[in-house]
């Protein structure tokens, strides 16, 4: 058996350690580290040479994703802290009503990611408010989970925004963030009404059939539309305003645009935040909530040790032929396989951007399109049931798998999968 094949049997195996691992949830850290050795082992570039090529890619991911982490969750916080993601998302429900109970919940959602507010804090936001409503039309809580998660990979694609999926691929090819709009806005548009079909068509097979709500033990939904004290959720538009202006209209970097607007935030509501120490401890918790990067990191680092090894050689091969040449197809099932295995969107994009950047180009990749085609990539098979934010959600919202993971197969892996496909086709034939 020749080197190459006995490297590529030890990546495969190390690929098996990680999701098995992760579905227990073991951490991505101690994984990422154990399949390091054992592709260095079986590899033969000599174990500690090999963790030590590990050590390196995982610094080097930290180096340059922790900046836009932080940002993101400065941002996130601020807006949260202040207060203002609780007003968006009752003035939504609100003007939505008790007709459209689906829609008003995945349209918070959206809104919310796109003002920037991380994903968990949504959750936590949007949740109680999601109990009462679908309580009050007596939809099953099994739809809220796919609800919020298939609302974010929608926002997600859309170009010109400071999400990690968008600026990632649009830095590395030299291009501004809203590069490739007419792709991310169709792919965008596609998830929005896909997502919310198959959510409502869900919501009406449950009732013909008879589901209901079931509220946890002890749950109570005593939830006040009209809070008083709250700020004016129209306020939101000028911290937002803030940072997509300087993206993409300065073209200031992504991490500088998130750290302006946390400012801007932070300076608007400085009372409500309770003054220096209020807004030291909001920072705090957002300096805390970006130490997320180095799970991350490890997976990048991960990829880097698999690039040293004879067995890399044969993946890229077969990737290649898989994609008969096309470099659109070629960049998604790269993105799509790693951040299967990771369970990490930014995971599979930052793998990809390393190791093939140069090659998808050369194979005649307009830049643009690649970004986004990468973008929608990352969001298919990054959603397996070991994904940390599916996990999360089920868990906080009291739905096991069994109960909700088939909505999110549909709404965060089949669309997003359709999305792409759509992407890739839109990119062969030159609608950028």
């Amino acid at each position: 058996m020749s080197s190459s094949v006995i490297s590529l049997i030890g990546i495969f195996i190390a690929l098996v350690i990680i999701i098995a691992g992760s579905m227990k949830n073991v951490s991505l850290i101690i994984l990422s580290s154990v399949a390091a050795f054992i592709v260095a082992a079986m590899g033969g570039v000599g174990v500690l040479d090999g963790y030590g090529t590990y050590i390196g890619g995982v610094g080097g991911a930290i180096v340059s994703l922790f900046p836009i982490f932080l940002g993101g969750q400065l941002f996130g916080t601020f807006l949260e802290k202040t207060g203002l993601t609780e007003s968006i998302a009752a003035a939504m429900i609100k003007k939505m009503g008790t007709k459209a109970i689906i829609i008003a919940v995945f349209s918070v959602s959206w809104i919310l990611l796109f003002c920037g507010v991380n994903v968990f804090v949504i959750i936590f936001t949007v949740y109680p408010l999601a109990c009462a409503f679908f309580k009050l039309a007596d939809i099953p809580r099994s739809l809220i989970p796919a609800c919020v998660l298939g609302a974010a990979v929608s926002m997600q694609c859309l170009p010109g925004t400071a999400t990690t999926a968008n600026v990632l691929p649009t830095e590395a090819f030299g291009v501004g963030a809203a590069a490739g709009p007419v792709i991310g806005i169709v792919c965008s548009l596609f998830l929005f009404v896909a997502n919310c079909w198959y959510l409502n068509a869900q919501a009406k097979k449950a009732k013909k059939n008879g589901e209901h709500f079931v509220a946890k033990q002890g749950e109570t939904f005593d939830i006040d539309l009209d809070k008083k004290g709250m700020p004016n959720p129209c306020l939101v538009l000028i911290p937002v305003g803030v940072v997509l202006v300087l993206l993409n209209g300065f073209r200031v970097q992504a991490y500088a645009s998130l750290y302006i607007g946390a400012m801007v935030c932070m300076l608007m509501f400085w009372k409500r935040l309770g003054g220096l120490d209020g807004a030291l401890k909001t920072l705090d918790k957002a300096a805390k909530g970006s130490m997320s990067v180095v799970s991350t990191a490890a997976i990048v680092g991960f990829g880097t040790i698999v690039t040293a090894v004879p067995g890399y050689e044969l993946i890229q091969n077969g990737l290649v032929s898989a994609s008969s040449g096309n470099p659109y197809i070629f960049a998604f099932l790269c993105v799509a396989v790693i951040a299967a295995v990771s369970g990490s969107a930014t995971g599979g994009i930052k793998f990809v951007l390393n190791t093939f950047s140069d090659k998808l180009i050369a194979m005649g990749g307009n830049p643009a399109a690649l970004s986004r085609v990468i973008t929608v990539s990352s969001l298919t098979f990054d959603s397996l049931p070991h994904n940390s934010a599916i996990v999360l959600t089920l868990d906080y919202c009291g739905v096991t798998h069994k109960e909700g993971y088939k909505h999110l197969a549909v709404t965060t892996v089949l669309n997003t999968t359709i999305a792409t496909l759509i992407a890739v086709v839109l990119a062969t034939v030159g609608i950028i």
